[in-house]
Protein backbone atom coordinates (compact mmCIF):
# COMPACT_ATOMS: atom_id res chain seq x y z
CA UNK A 1 0.00 0.00 0.00
CA UNK A 2 1.38 3.65 -1.23
CA UNK A 3 1.04 6.02 1.59
CA UNK A 4 0.23 9.39 1.13
CA UNK A 5 3.38 12.12 1.83
CA UNK A 6 2.17 15.27 4.38
CA UNK A 7 3.14 17.63 0.77
CA UNK A 8 1.57 15.52 -2.06
CA UNK A 9 -0.56 17.25 -4.38
CA UNK A 10 -4.10 16.61 -4.19
CA UNK A 11 -6.34 17.18 -7.26
CA UNK A 12 -7.72 20.64 -7.96
CA UNK A 13 -11.33 20.31 -7.04
CA UNK A 14 -10.49 18.76 -3.56
CA UNK A 15 -7.28 21.39 -3.40
CA UNK A 16 -9.69 24.30 -3.69
CA UNK A 17 -12.22 22.61 -1.35
CA UNK A 18 -9.59 21.52 1.23
CA UNK A 19 -8.28 25.71 0.77
CA UNK A 20 -11.54 26.77 1.48
CA UNK A 21 -12.55 25.18 4.45
CA UNK A 22 -8.93 25.51 6.09
CA UNK A 23 -9.40 29.22 5.06
CA UNK A 24 -12.26 29.29 7.07
CA UNK A 25 -11.03 27.16 10.11
CA UNK A 26 -8.16 29.30 10.57
CA UNK A 27 -10.09 32.54 10.64
CA UNK A 28 -12.25 31.23 12.96
CA UNK A 29 -9.34 29.71 15.41
CA UNK A 30 -7.33 32.80 15.39
CA UNK A 31 -10.63 34.64 16.52
CA UNK A 32 -11.41 31.92 19.25
CA UNK A 33 -7.82 32.43 20.28
CA UNK A 34 -7.71 36.24 20.01
CA UNK A 35 -10.18 36.67 22.59
CA UNK A 36 -9.82 33.64 24.89
CA UNK A 37 -5.78 34.55 24.64
CA UNK A 38 -5.80 38.37 24.98
CA UNK A 39 -3.29 39.71 27.49
CA UNK A 40 -5.12 40.87 30.93
CA UNK A 41 -4.05 44.34 29.97
CA UNK A 42 -6.58 44.28 27.16
CA UNK A 43 -9.43 42.74 28.99
CA UNK A 44 -8.55 45.35 31.18
CA UNK A 45 -9.44 48.11 28.84
CA UNK A 46 -13.78 46.90 29.00
CA UNK A 47 -15.42 48.39 31.25
CA UNK A 48 -15.75 46.38 34.95
CA UNK A 49 -19.58 46.07 35.83
CA UNK A 50 -20.34 48.70 38.76
CA UNK A 51 -23.02 47.46 41.52
CA UNK A 52 -25.53 50.36 42.26
CA UNK A 53 -24.39 52.70 45.07
CA UNK A 54 -26.45 52.23 48.41
CA UNK A 55 -29.40 54.76 49.20
CA UNK A 56 -31.27 55.05 52.34
CA UNK A 57 -34.11 52.05 52.48
CA UNK A 58 -31.97 49.41 50.55
CA UNK A 59 -31.82 45.86 52.17
CA UNK A 60 -28.51 44.82 53.09
CA UNK A 61 -28.57 40.88 53.51
CA UNK A 62 -25.72 39.04 56.13
CA UNK A 63 -24.16 35.98 55.11
CA UNK A 64 -21.68 33.73 56.61
CA UNK A 65 -19.49 32.13 53.69
CA UNK A 66 -16.67 31.55 55.99
CA UNK A 67 -16.21 31.28 59.18
CA UNK A 68 -19.02 30.84 62.34
CA UNK A 69 -20.58 34.47 63.08
CA UNK A 70 -20.74 35.91 66.45
CA UNK A 71 -24.59 36.94 67.36
CA UNK A 72 -23.63 39.43 69.79
CA UNK A 73 -21.07 41.37 67.46
CA UNK A 74 -23.65 40.79 64.30
CA UNK A 75 -26.43 41.87 66.05
CA UNK A 76 -24.91 45.39 66.98
CA UNK A 77 -23.50 45.32 63.41
CA UNK A 78 -27.47 45.18 62.12
CA UNK A 79 -28.63 47.70 64.58
CA UNK A 80 -25.92 50.03 63.38
CA UNK A 81 -26.70 50.00 60.28
CA UNK A 82 -30.42 49.93 60.61
CA UNK A 83 -29.55 53.21 62.30
CA UNK A 84 -28.13 54.50 59.17
CA UNK A 85 -31.41 53.86 57.49
CA UNK A 86 -30.73 50.34 55.83
CA UNK A 87 -33.01 47.31 56.10
CA UNK A 88 -31.09 44.27 57.29
CA UNK A 89 -32.18 40.90 56.13
CA UNK A 90 -30.96 38.04 58.28
CA UNK A 91 -31.05 34.41 57.67
CA UNK A 92 -32.79 31.94 60.19
CA UNK A 93 -29.74 29.76 60.59
CA UNK A 94 -26.81 32.60 60.06
CA UNK A 95 -25.14 31.65 63.20
CA UNK A 96 -25.30 27.45 62.22
CA UNK A 97 -21.59 26.37 62.53
CA UNK A 98 -19.54 23.10 61.78
CA UNK A 99 -16.28 23.48 63.51
CA UNK A 100 -14.32 26.45 62.54
CA UNK A 101 -17.01 26.74 59.70
CA UNK A 102 -20.49 28.69 59.50
CA UNK A 103 -21.97 25.55 58.53
CA UNK A 104 -21.31 22.77 55.28
CA UNK A 105 -19.80 23.90 52.34
CA UNK A 106 -23.70 23.41 50.22
CA UNK A 107 -25.18 25.61 52.89
CA UNK A 108 -22.68 28.42 52.58
CA UNK A 109 -23.07 28.37 48.96
CA UNK A 110 -26.99 28.52 48.68
CA UNK A 111 -27.24 31.48 51.28
CA UNK A 112 -24.73 33.32 49.53
CA UNK A 113 -26.12 32.60 45.61
CA UNK A 114 -29.74 33.12 47.34
CA UNK A 115 -28.27 37.07 48.17
CA UNK A 116 -27.06 37.28 44.88
CA UNK A 117 -30.50 36.37 42.99
CA UNK A 118 -32.59 37.90 45.61
CA UNK A 119 -33.88 40.97 43.83
CA UNK A 120 -34.59 43.22 47.00
CA UNK A 121 -30.84 42.88 48.29
CA UNK A 122 -28.52 46.04 47.31
CA UNK A 123 -25.64 44.64 48.94
CA UNK A 124 -24.54 41.24 50.71
CA UNK A 125 -21.85 41.81 53.45
CA UNK A 126 -20.35 38.55 54.93
CA UNK A 127 -20.41 38.71 58.97
CA UNK A 128 -16.22 37.87 59.05
CA UNK A 129 -13.57 35.95 57.45
CA UNK A 130 -11.99 32.78 59.16
CA UNK A 131 -11.56 30.32 56.79
CA UNK A 132 -13.80 28.54 54.38
CA UNK A 133 -14.34 30.40 51.31
CA UNK A 134 -12.51 28.85 49.02
CA UNK A 135 -14.24 25.79 49.98
CA UNK A 136 -17.31 26.94 47.71
CA UNK A 137 -15.46 28.64 44.78
CA UNK A 138 -16.94 25.60 42.78
CA UNK A 139 -20.53 26.20 43.65
CA UNK A 140 -20.92 29.01 42.77
CA UNK A 141 -23.27 30.52 39.68
CA UNK A 142 -21.30 32.75 38.32
CA UNK A 143 -23.80 33.74 35.62
CA UNK A 144 -26.00 34.78 38.64
CA UNK A 145 -23.63 36.77 40.19
CA UNK A 146 -22.47 38.84 36.91
CA UNK A 147 -26.36 39.65 36.25
CA UNK A 148 -27.21 40.88 39.54
CA UNK A 149 -24.33 43.05 40.38
CA UNK A 150 -24.92 44.03 43.92
CA UNK A 151 -22.28 46.10 46.35
CA UNK A 152 -20.02 42.94 48.02
CA UNK A 153 -17.85 43.37 50.41
CA UNK A 154 -15.50 41.73 53.04
CA UNK A 155 -11.64 41.53 54.13
CA UNK A 156 -9.17 38.27 54.90
CA UNK A 157 -10.69 35.23 53.84
CA UNK A 158 -13.24 36.74 51.97
CA UNK A 159 -10.19 37.64 49.75
CA UNK A 160 -10.98 34.37 48.18
CA UNK A 161 -14.64 35.49 46.55
CA UNK A 162 -12.90 38.84 45.79
CA UNK A 163 -10.66 36.77 43.59
CA UNK A 164 -12.89 34.74 41.93
CA UNK A 165 -15.69 37.25 41.70
CA UNK A 166 -13.05 39.73 39.70
CA UNK A 167 -12.07 36.63 37.53
CA UNK A 168 -15.46 35.23 36.87
CA UNK A 169 -17.80 38.24 36.42
CA UNK A 170 -15.45 41.36 36.32
CA UNK A 171 -17.72 43.12 39.35
CA UNK A 172 -15.94 45.77 41.37
CA UNK A 173 -16.12 44.55 44.94
CA UNK A 174 -15.19 45.87 48.07
CA UNK A 175 -11.97 45.29 50.62
CA UNK A 176 -13.64 46.49 53.86
CA UNK A 177 -13.93 45.74 57.20
CA UNK A 178 -16.22 42.69 58.40
CA UNK A 179 -19.90 43.47 59.93
CA UNK A 180 -18.36 41.82 62.97
CA UNK A 181 -14.88 43.09 63.38
CA UNK A 182 -16.01 47.03 62.37
CA UNK A 183 -19.51 47.75 62.43
CA UNK A 184 -19.99 45.19 65.02
CA UNK A 185 -16.94 46.30 67.28
CA UNK A 186 -17.76 47.85 70.32
CA UNK A 187 -16.80 51.78 69.47
CA UNK A 188 -18.12 51.11 66.33
CA UNK A 189 -15.99 51.72 62.80
CA UNK A 190 -13.06 53.80 63.56
CA UNK A 191 -13.75 57.21 62.10
CA UNK A 192 -11.10 57.18 59.31
CA UNK A 193 -12.69 53.49 58.27
CA UNK A 194 -15.86 54.55 58.73
CA UNK A 195 -15.33 57.85 56.23
CA UNK A 196 -13.75 55.44 53.19
CA UNK A 197 -16.76 52.44 53.98
CA UNK A 198 -19.12 54.85 53.41
CA UNK A 199 -17.65 57.53 51.10
CA UNK A 200 -17.24 54.08 49.02
CA UNK A 201 -20.65 52.37 48.83
CA UNK A 202 -23.37 55.21 49.52
CA UNK A 203 -24.45 57.05 46.82
CA UNK A 204 -25.38 60.07 49.10
CA UNK A 205 -21.39 60.92 49.73
CA UNK A 206 -21.11 60.96 45.66
CA UNK A 207 -22.59 64.53 45.69
CA UNK A 208 -22.23 68.00 47.54
CA UNK A 209 -25.04 69.16 49.94
CA UNK A 210 -26.89 70.55 47.17
CA UNK A 211 -27.05 67.44 45.34
CA UNK A 212 -24.53 68.30 42.78
CA UNK A 213 -22.44 65.42 41.83
CA UNK A 214 -19.06 65.39 43.07
CA UNK A 215 -15.75 64.94 40.67
CA UNK A 216 -15.13 61.42 39.97
CA UNK A 217 -13.24 59.18 42.12
CA UNK A 218 -11.31 60.38 45.71
CA UNK A 219 -8.46 60.24 47.10
CA UNK A 220 -7.29 58.51 50.28
CA UNK A 221 -5.79 61.05 53.47
CA UNK A 222 -5.83 59.92 56.61
CA UNK A 223 -4.90 62.12 60.05
CA UNK A 224 -1.28 61.85 61.26
CA UNK A 225 -1.50 59.85 64.14
CA UNK A 226 -1.49 57.16 61.84
CA UNK A 227 1.69 56.05 60.42
CA UNK A 228 2.30 58.08 56.97
CA UNK A 229 3.45 55.40 53.75
CA UNK A 230 7.08 54.92 52.87
CA UNK A 231 8.07 54.66 49.44
CA UNK A 232 9.90 51.71 48.32
CA UNK A 233 10.11 52.58 44.73
CA UNK A 234 8.95 55.64 43.32
CA UNK A 235 7.15 56.53 40.40
CA UNK A 236 3.44 57.28 39.25
CA UNK A 237 1.04 54.67 37.81
CA UNK A 238 -2.43 53.88 37.12
CA UNK A 239 -4.41 49.96 36.54
CA UNK A 240 -6.91 48.64 38.09
CA UNK A 241 -7.07 47.16 41.71
CA UNK A 242 -6.74 43.55 42.75
CA UNK A 243 -5.21 41.59 45.48
CA UNK A 244 -6.11 41.23 49.02
CA UNK A 245 -4.43 38.51 52.02
CA UNK A 246 -1.89 37.46 50.50
CA UNK A 247 -1.90 33.64 52.32
CA UNK A 248 -5.29 33.21 50.02
CA UNK A 249 -3.90 34.83 46.79
CA UNK A 250 -1.50 32.23 47.40
CA UNK A 251 -3.67 29.41 48.18
CA UNK A 252 -5.61 29.89 44.75
CA UNK A 253 -2.65 29.53 42.45
CA UNK A 254 -2.98 27.04 40.11
CA UNK A 255 -6.96 27.27 40.00
CA UNK A 256 -9.16 28.75 37.82
CA UNK A 257 -9.66 31.62 40.55
CA UNK A 258 -5.96 32.71 40.13
CA UNK A 259 -5.16 36.02 40.73
CA UNK A 260 -4.26 38.25 37.34
CA UNK A 261 -1.85 40.97 37.84
CA UNK A 262 -0.46 42.10 34.22
CA UNK A 263 -1.34 45.58 33.73
CA UNK A 264 -2.29 46.08 37.26
CA UNK A 265 -1.78 47.67 40.81
CA UNK A 266 -1.33 44.59 42.84
CA UNK A 267 -2.83 45.46 47.32
CA UNK A 268 -1.66 42.91 49.72
CA UNK A 269 -1.91 42.21 53.34
CA UNK A 270 -1.96 39.54 56.30
CA UNK A 271 -1.84 38.58 59.63
CA UNK A 272 0.39 36.48 62.00
CA UNK A 273 2.40 35.04 59.39
CA UNK A 274 6.31 34.31 60.22
CA UNK A 275 8.71 36.28 57.62
CA UNK A 276 9.99 32.79 56.02
CA UNK A 277 5.84 32.39 55.86
CA UNK A 278 5.60 35.41 53.63
CA UNK A 279 8.74 34.88 51.77
CA UNK A 280 7.32 31.59 51.09
CA UNK A 281 3.97 33.42 49.44
CA UNK A 282 5.59 36.09 47.53
CA UNK A 283 8.11 33.29 46.16
CA UNK A 284 5.24 31.56 44.49
CA UNK A 285 4.13 34.55 43.12
CA UNK A 286 7.25 35.54 41.51
CA UNK A 287 7.45 32.08 40.28
CA UNK A 288 4.57 32.26 38.92
CA UNK A 289 4.77 35.44 37.55
CA UNK A 290 2.10 37.26 38.93
CA UNK A 291 4.71 39.80 39.68
CA UNK A 292 5.37 40.62 36.29
CA UNK A 293 3.95 43.31 34.58
CA UNK A 294 2.57 45.20 37.31
CA UNK A 295 1.50 48.93 37.06
CA UNK A 296 2.24 49.40 41.06
CA UNK A 297 2.43 47.86 44.39
CA UNK A 298 0.31 48.95 47.89
CA UNK A 299 1.67 46.79 50.33
CA UNK A 300 -1.05 47.17 53.76
CA UNK A 301 -0.54 46.25 57.14
CA UNK A 302 1.23 42.88 58.36
CA UNK A 303 -0.21 42.63 61.35
CA UNK A 304 2.01 40.11 63.79
CA UNK A 305 3.91 39.15 61.30
CA UNK A 306 7.82 40.24 63.19
CA UNK A 307 9.72 37.26 63.90
CA UNK A 308 9.81 36.51 67.64
CA UNK A 309 12.15 37.82 70.15
CA UNK A 310 15.11 35.85 69.52
CA UNK A 311 14.36 34.36 66.49
CA UNK A 312 16.98 34.03 63.90
CA UNK A 313 15.00 35.60 61.14
CA UNK A 314 15.10 38.55 58.63
CA UNK A 315 12.29 41.40 59.56
CA UNK A 316 9.08 42.00 57.59
CA UNK A 317 10.44 44.68 56.12
CA UNK A 318 13.65 42.84 54.65
CA UNK A 319 11.16 40.20 53.14
CA UNK A 320 9.46 42.68 51.79
CA UNK A 321 12.60 44.65 50.17
CA UNK A 322 13.99 41.34 48.91
CA UNK A 323 11.00 41.19 46.42
CA UNK A 324 9.70 44.81 45.69
CA UNK A 325 12.60 47.03 46.78
CA UNK A 326 14.04 46.54 42.87
CA UNK A 327 11.19 47.03 41.22
CA UNK A 328 11.00 49.64 38.22
CA UNK A 329 7.46 50.52 39.12
CA UNK A 330 5.77 52.56 42.33
CA UNK A 331 5.47 50.51 45.23
CA UNK A 332 4.24 51.86 49.04
CA UNK A 333 4.33 50.48 52.38
CA UNK A 334 2.65 50.46 55.29
CA UNK A 335 -1.08 51.67 53.41
CA UNK A 336 -3.46 51.49 56.50
CA UNK A 337 -5.94 48.63 55.05
CA UNK A 338 -5.61 45.77 56.38
CA UNK A 339 -6.21 43.76 59.78
CA UNK A 340 -6.26 46.92 61.85
CA UNK A 341 -9.15 48.77 62.82
CA UNK A 342 -8.26 51.69 60.93
CA UNK A 343 -8.57 49.91 57.34
CA UNK A 344 -9.82 51.57 54.66
CA UNK A 345 -11.76 50.54 52.18
CA UNK A 346 -10.92 49.76 48.58
CA UNK A 347 -12.43 48.98 45.55
CA UNK A 348 -11.13 46.37 43.82
CA UNK A 349 -11.38 46.06 40.02
CA UNK A 350 -11.89 50.41 40.09
CA UNK A 351 -8.81 52.04 38.55
CA UNK A 352 -6.68 53.65 40.84
CA UNK A 353 -3.42 55.80 41.17
CA UNK A 354 0.05 55.27 43.03
CA UNK A 355 1.76 58.77 42.50
CA UNK A 356 4.40 58.68 45.68
CA UNK A 357 5.94 61.83 44.38
CA UNK A 358 2.72 63.46 45.61
CA UNK A 359 2.94 60.88 48.12
CA UNK A 360 -0.85 59.90 47.34
CA UNK A 361 -3.14 56.88 46.29
CA UNK A 362 -6.61 57.66 44.24
CA UNK A 363 -9.29 56.47 42.73
CA UNK A 364 -10.03 57.75 39.81
CA UNK A 365 -13.80 56.66 38.56
CA UNK A 366 -16.48 56.01 40.78
CA UNK A 367 -16.44 52.69 41.76
CA UNK A 368 -20.46 51.89 42.00
CA UNK A 369 -23.37 53.40 39.82
CA UNK A 370 -25.12 56.92 40.89
CA UNK A 371 -28.51 57.84 40.85
CA UNK A 372 -29.10 61.39 41.27
CA UNK A 373 -29.24 62.64 44.80
CA UNK A 374 -31.52 65.43 46.19
CA UNK A 375 -30.19 68.60 48.20
CA UNK A 376 -29.27 67.84 51.65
Amino acid sequence: MTRCKWWARPTLQRENSNYTFGLLFGLLTMLTLAGACAPSADRDRLAPILPPALNRGDTIAFVAPAGKLDRVRMELARKRLEAEGFVVKVPDDLYRNRGYLAGSDDRRAAELMAAFADPTVKAIMPGTGGYGASRILDQLDYDVIRNNPKVFIGFSDITALHLAIQKKCGLVTFHTPNPQWGLGSNDNLKPIAAKYFWRTLRNADYFDPTGKPLPPGFEYEWPSDIAPIKVVSPGVARGRLTGGNLSLIAALMGTPYEMETAGRVLFIEDIDERPYRIDRFLCQLRSAGKLDGLAAVILGQFTNCEPKPDEVSLSLEQVLLDYFGEMKVPVIMNFPAGHVPNNLTLPFGAMVEVDTHAGRVRVLENPVQLVAAAAR
